[in-house]
């Protein structure tokens, strides 16, 4: 090492000093020109996606815009890459860099009674500038333009609000009047056997509400929720009370054919609920009657009117049920009625009893 050293002290000793600066500035030009030439890049400009690409020395980007005479507007979004400010030697051996502008854009976008100025870059859709606006176009909501359409300078959005309210309500069904025949009563005289109730219809409704204001309502299904009972009348018309029906001929109220026939017996009307059982075990309904059975057996088919055919029909009847005035011998017959007033019409009456076929053992 010494040797090496002692050696460099002899080569720089034996250098005149005019050759020593002729060296040096060799050396120093020869670094000059190559910085130099490390400093021209190839410089892409993009602006709005319209690219220039030129090779230039200058060392700031700002420089070269103005070069360009391109002007960055306050708004417009700046990206600047391959430019090193790190001071002399920062750029060495970085010959290429980029220079991107997005212009901005202004729009308007109308929403929730509101307007909003929005600013968006060159290239941006409807969707970026509600998203920069912090609005959320719901499920029926709708714009004027898609979402996915490119902005322009002065576009106008309008975002619509579209709700849907649903509702219900309760609405009166309103009893009617059911009018049935009957020979208990005089000609046309009309008596009400019993009042109704009026029943009730829930409808669901659909409103549609833009930018709030409520559009027509619109029903979409209704359920009843109760039924309606009508008021029940009768008028006297010589009708039959049973709606039993076996086809055997009637001539002028008697059965043409019978196997005998109880005359001017007594016949009282009764009445019980909805549901309730007879003594043969069937459901007690109108037509089904009461009697002895040691005298007229269950199952027997029968037609009953008034005694001497004087306007009281019952009609058709089946001997299903009994009483204690029957099995007493106090009655003969109990008719069925399904409401109480008939029972009260019907009182105390002589009738005949027609046996139309009894049951075989």
């Amino acid at each position: 090492m010494q040797k090496i050293l002692s050696g460099a002290k002899g080569l720089v000793s034996g250098l005149k000093p005019r050759h020593f600066i002729i060296a040096f500035f060799a050396l120093f030009l020869a670094f000059v020109m190559l910085w130099s030439f490390s400093r021209i890049k190839t410089v892409t400009v993009d602006v709005d996606g319209e690219k220039t690409v030129l090779t230039t020395a200058l060392v700031s980007p700002y420089d070269i815009l103005d070069k360009l005479e391109i002007e960055i507007k306050p708004d417009d979004r700046v990206s600047i890459t391959g430019f090193d400010a790190a001071g002399f030697f920062g750029t060495l051996g970085n010959n290429k860099a980029e220079i991107r502008i997005q212009s901005a854009v202004n729009v308007e976008i109308v929403a929730d009674e509101l307007r909003y100025h929005v600013t968006v870059s060159e290239g941006d859709t409807v969707s970026d500038a509600l998203e920069i606006s912090g609005l959320t176009v719901r499920e029926h909501d709708f714009l004027n333009v898609e979402e996915e359409k490119t902005l322009d300078e002065g576009d106008n959005i309008k975002l619509t609000r579209v709700d849907y309210i649903i509702t219900t309500e309760e609405e009166t069904i309103q009893r009617e009047k059911t009018v049935r025949g009957t020979s208990l009563l005089k000609s046309n005289r009309e008596v009400l056997l019993s009042y109704g109730k009026n029943g009730t219809k829930l409808k669901t409704y659909e409103q549609k509400v833009v930018d709030g204001v409520y559009q027509e309502k619109v029903l979409v299904s209704e359920e009843v929720i109760k039924k309606p009972i009508n008021d029940i009348y009768v008028i006297g018309d010589g009708s039959a009370i049973s709606p039993l029906d076996y086809g055997f001929e009637i001539v002028n109220g008697v059965p043409t054919s019978y196997e005998k026939v109880y005359s001017n017996v007594r016949a009282t009307g009764y009445y019980a609920p909805y549901g309730a059982g007879t003594a043969t075990g069937r459901l007690a309904q109108v037509g089904y009657v009461a009697v002895d059975p040691k005298v007229i057996p269950y199952g027997t088919k029968m037609w009953i009117v008034a005694h001497g055919n004087t306007g009281f029909v019952y009609g058709y009847a089946l001997a299903a049920d009994t009483g204690g005035a029957m099995l007493s011998g106090k009655n003969f017959v109990d008719l069925y009625y399904d409401t109480y007033y008939e029972c009260v019409l019907n009182g105390l009456r002589r009738v005949d009893v027609y046996i139309l076929e009894t049951p075989k053992d």
